[in-house]
C-alpha cells in the first residue's frame, strides 16, 4: 500500500502544538482556529517531486500570504500534501481549498507543461484539465496536543480504532467511547 512507502505529516518537526496554542487578534475579536488539509493529485500519481515540489512550496507561501493565512506546516509527500494553517474567522475552509487548489493547479502547469499529462509517458490528446483530485480531506483544530496529531495520522496509517472524547460524557467514560471500527482489525 502506498500509506506504508512514505513518512508521513511529523508534527514535531513543526513544532505544531506551540504554534497552534497562539490566540491571535484581529480588529474586533481574538480566534485561534487552524484547519489540517489534505489533498492529492489526479488519480494519487506521484507526480510531487524535486522542483515541482520546491515551486509548490512556494505557491503555497504566497498564496498563504495573499489569503492572510498562518502557514503553521507544509509537508509534500509525491502523491499527496499535508497542510496545516490558521485562518480567520472570516475565511471559511472551502475557500482556503478552493484558491489554493486552484491557483497551485494553474501556475505549476505554467511552470511544468508536462503536468497536464500527469507524468505518463504517452502524450494523447490535450492532457487532463485538472492537476487535483476533486476531493479534500479538511479537519478543524483549535488547541489539540501532538499526541491528537499523532493519533489521527496513526489511524490514517490503519493502526488503531478512531476514538474521540463525545462532548458531555461523564468523565468515568472519557477515553473509551469508541466511534466506528473503520480499520476492521
Amino acid at each position: 500500500m502506498t500509506k506504508k512507502l512514505y513518512p508521513h505529516f511529523n508534527p514535531e518537526v513543526h513544532k505544531i502544538e506551540s504554534k497552534i496554542a497562539t490566540v491571535r487578534t484581529s480588529h474586533h475579536c481574538k480566534y485561534n482556529i487552524n484547519y489540517h488539509i489534505i489533498w492529492i493529485p489526479k488519480y494519487r500519481k506521484p507526480i510531487l517531486v524535486d522542483k515541482v515540489r520546491e515551486v509548490l512550496k512556494t505557491i503555497i507561501d504566497g498564496q498563504c500570504q495573499e489569503l492572510s493565512l498562518n502557514n503553521l506546516a507544509l509537508e509534500i509527500m509525491p502523491d499527496h500534501l499535508h497542510l496545516f494553517v490558521g485562518a480567520k474567522p472570516t475565511v471559511t475552509p472551502f475557500k482556503i481549498i478552493h484558491k489554493l487548489k486552484g491557483n497551485t493547479s494553474i501556475q505549476l502547469r505554467r511552470v511544468f507543461p508536462d503536468l497536464k499529462y500527469l507524468g505518463y509517458k504517452q502524450h494523447f490528446g490535450k492532457g487532463f484539465d485538472a492537476l487535483w483530485a476533486r476531493g479534500y480531506y479538511c479537519g478543524s483544530a483549535g488547541h489539540v496536543s501532538q499526541e491528537q496529531v499523532k493519533r489521527y495520522i496513526q489511524e490514517q496509517m490503519g493502526k488503531s480504532v478512531f476514538e474521540y472524547d463525545i462532548y458531555g460524557c461523564p468523565s468515568h467514560l472519557k477515553g473509551q467511547l469508541k466511534i466506528g471500527d473503520f480499520c476492521n482489525e
